[in-house]
C-alpha cells in the first residue's frame, strides 16, 4: 500500500484543524449573537411590560381621582360640573391606540410618575356617548394610563353611593387660622366604629382616648404631623394616609341643588329652604281618643299649627297625653313609697324637609320625640325625615340636644335605617351638640340607664378646607372664604361609659369634632339613602379594556 508523506499528512491534519476550529468559532460567535438577541428582546419585553404595568396603575389612579372629585361636586346643579365629562379637552390630539379620536376626558397626573398621566371621565354607558347625570346608577368611570409610550385602559362600574356611607366620622376642616379639626377633653373616651378621617390637627387632653380601627390622615400635604397616630388605631386596625384632603360641599350647596338654583347665595338657599319646609303640615301627635300607644293612622293626627322653627320643650305643649301615661303624685302605700309619674306628651315627625333657627331640646321625661320615615302616623309614603338647622341673624348660638329620640322601624325589622334621618347643620361658627345627661329618670321616676343613641346622619359643613385636590392627585392652594369659621358637631356622655354614652349610630360629617365623656360613633350604611349626595360610587366591577 502506498504510504503518505509525512510532510504531507501533516499539513493536511493542520487544514483540518484549521477548518474545524473556524466551525467552532463560527458557531460560538452565532450562539453569542443569538443570546444577545434573546437578552436585548427580553429587555425590551421587560421594559414594555414595565411600562404597561406602570400606565395600569396610572389609569387606576385616574379612577380615584374622579370618585373624589364626584364627592366634592356633589352640590352642583349642572350636569357638566357633576363630573368628568366624557369630551376631548380643547386642543387636545393625542389618541388612544385603535381610535380615530382624540382622547377623553380630564387630563390629570400622578406623584411619582413624572412621565405618566391620565385622561377620565364617568358616562352613563360603558360606551361612554353620555355624560353622567348625577342620577343613573350604576354609572361608568373610565380612565386611560400612559406612560412612556404605554397606554392602558381600565373601567369601573359604580354604584352611587351616600356620603354617609363611607366614614363612621369625618372631621373635614383644615384652616390655617385653626388647624386644630378634633378635640378630645382630658379623660374623653371615644370609640369609633368604622373608618375616621381627619384633614387638620387632633388634640386630646390628659387622660383621654380616640380610637377606630381604620384612622385616615387625609391632607398630608399640609400637615406631616399632628393628625392621628398608631395611639388612635384599635387592636388589628389601620393606619393610612393620603395627600389630598377629603372634600365635601357646604349644606348651603346641597340647598342649591335641593332648590335647582345655582344662582342662590347661601342667604338666599336657606330662605328657600325655610319657604319650603314641612314644619306646618307633617308633625303629627296622638288623638285624645287614641286607644292605644301604637303609631298608626287610628291613634294619631297632625298637630294643629304644628312647629315653628325653633325646636325647644315648649313646641310639646298642645301634644296630646300618650296613652297609658298619667299624672300622679308620690304616696305611700302601707311602707311602700309609690313614685310620682307624669304624663307624656309626644311629637312624631313625618318624612319630609323641617326648617329650624335654633334647636333647645332639654332632657324632659314628658317630652317624647318620634321620628317617623315609616309613616305610620300619617299613612303617608315612607321616605327621609331631613333637619335643616340655620339661623339667618347676626348673632346665631349653638344647639343643644339631650333628648331621646326614637325611630319607627320597617315592617319585620327591629332596628332603625340610619339613612332615613338626616342632620343638616349650617350655621357657621356654632356647635350642634348632642348629650347625655346624668340622673335621668322616665315618666315613672324610673333611672334611665344606658347610652342615648340617636340614629341618623349628621352633616355640619359650613366652610371648605383651605386646599383642594389637584388633577395631580395631590392638592392645591384653594381660594379660603375667609368670611365662613366652619361648625363642630359635640357629643358630651358620662366620664365612665358604663353610665351611658352620647351616640351616633350611621355616620358624622363635620367640619370640626368635639368630645366630651363617653362617646360612640358607631358606623352603619344606610340602606335607604336615595336623597343624600353623593360621594361617587361604590365599585361593582372592574375590567381593563
Amino acid at each position: 500500500m502506498k504510504q503518505s508523506h509525512p510532510r504531507i499528512r501533516r499539513r493536511r491534519e493542520a487544514g483540518i484543524a484549521l477548518v474545524t476550529a473556524l466551525m467552532i468559532s463560527l458557531i460560538t460567535a452565532t450562539l453569542l449573537a443569538a443570546s444577545l438577541c434573546v437578552s436585548m428582546t427580553s429587555n425590551r419585553l421587560g421594559w414594555n411590560q414595565a411600562r404597561s404595568e406602570a400606565a395600569l396603575q396610572v389609569a387606576d389612579a385616574g379612577v380615584n381621582w374622579e370618585l373624589q372629585y364626584i364627592a366634592q361636586n356633589a352640590g352642583q346643579i349642572t350636569v357638566s360640573l357633576l363630573s368628568s365629562q366624557p369630551l376631548a379637552g380643547v386642543g387636545v390630539t393625542i389618541k388612544y391606540p385603535g381610535e380615530s379620536f382624540a382622547i377623553k376626558g380630564t387630563n390629570g397626573t400622578v406623584p411619582g410618575y413624572s412621565n405618566g398621566q391620565f385622561w377620565v371621565y364617568a358616562s352613563n354607558d360603558s360606551a361612554g356617548t353620555t355624560a353622567w347625570d348625577g342620577v343613573t346608577s350604576p354609572f361608568y368611570i373610565t380612565s386611560s394610563g400612559y406612560v412612556n409610550g404605554a397606554w392602558n385602559r381600565v373601567q369601573i362600574t359604580s354604584q352611587a353611593s351616600s356620603v354617609f356611607n363611607i366614614y363612621g366620622s369625618g372631621a373635614l376642616g383644615s384652616y390655617s387660622n385653626s388647624p386644630s379639626t378634633v378635640n378630645i377633653s382630658s379623660g374623653g373616651s371615644v370609640v369609633v366604629t368604622g373608618p375616621a378621617t381627619v384633614n387638620g390637627t387632633v388634640t386630646t387632653g390628659t387622660g383621654s382616648s380616640f380610637t377606630a380601627p381604620t384612622a385616615i390622615n387625609s391632607n398630608t400635604c399640609t400637615y406631616s404631623s399632628g393628625q392621628f397616630t398608631s395611639s388612635n388605631v384599635a387592636s388589628g386596625g389601620s393606619l393610612c394616609s393620603k395627600q389630598a384632603p377629603v372634600v365635601y360641599p357646604t349644606c348651603a350647596s346641597l340647598l342649591r341643588k335641593c332648590s335647582g338654583n345655582s344662582s342662590y347665595t347661601d342667604s338666599q338657599a336657606w330662605t328657600w329652604r325655610s319657604n319650603n319646609c314641612s314644619n306646618s303640615s307633617c308633625v303629627y301627635h296622638y288623638k285624645s281618643t287614641a286607644n292605644s300607644s301604637t303609631i298608626s293612622t287610628s291613634n294619631c293626627t297632625k298637630l294643629t299649627g304644628g312647629c315653628g322653627t325653633t325646636l325647644n320643650n315648649a313646641c310639646w305643649n298642645n301634644a296630646n297625653t300618650k296613652p297609658g301615661t298619667y299624672n300622679s303624685s308620690g304616696y305611700y302605700w302601707l311602707w311602700f313609697w309609690e313614685p310620682p309619674t307624669y304624663a307624656v306628651q309626644t311629637l312624631i315627625f313625618e318624612p319630609g324637609d323641617y326648617y329650624f333657627t335654633s334647636m333647645q331640646l332639654a332632657y324632659n321625661c314628658s317630652c317624647e320625640m318620634i321620628i317617623d320615615p315609616q309613616a305610620q302616623a300619617s299613612g303617608g309614603t315612607p321616605g327621609q325625615v331631613r333637619f335643616w338647622v340655620n339661623d339667618p341673624g347676626s348673632s346665631p348660638t349653638s344647639d343643644s340636644i339631650s333628648l331621646p329620640m326614637t325611630n319607627t322601624c320597617a315592617s319585620g325589622q327591629t332596628t332603625p335605617d340610619c339613612g332615613l334621618f338626616r342632620i343638616y347643620y349650617g350655621k357657621d361658627n356654632c356647635t350642634c351638640q348632642f348629650n347625655r345627661p346624668s340622673n335621668c329618670t322616665d315618666w315613672q321616676s324610673n333611672t334611665v340607664t344606658g347610652d342615648f343613641e340617636y340614629h341618623c346622619g349628621v352633616y355640619a359643613c359650613t366652610r371648605q378646607p383651605d386646599t383642594t385636590v389637584s388633577t395631580s392627585g395631590g392638592c392645591q392652594a384653594g381660594t379660603p372664604d375667609t368670611t365662613k369659621h366652619g361648625c363642630t358637631v359635640g357629643l358630651c356622655g358620662q366620664t365612665s361609659r358604663s353610665n351611658g354614652c352620647c351616640k351616633i349610630t350611621g355616620s358624622c360629617l363635620t367640619d370640626k369634632l368635639s368630645c366630651q365623656g363617653g362617646c360612640t360613633l358607631n358606623y352603619q350604611a344606610s340602606v335607604s339613602c336615595g336623597n343624600d349626595p353623593c360621594a361617587g360610587g361604590s365599585v361593582l366591577s372592574w375590567c381593563k379594556k
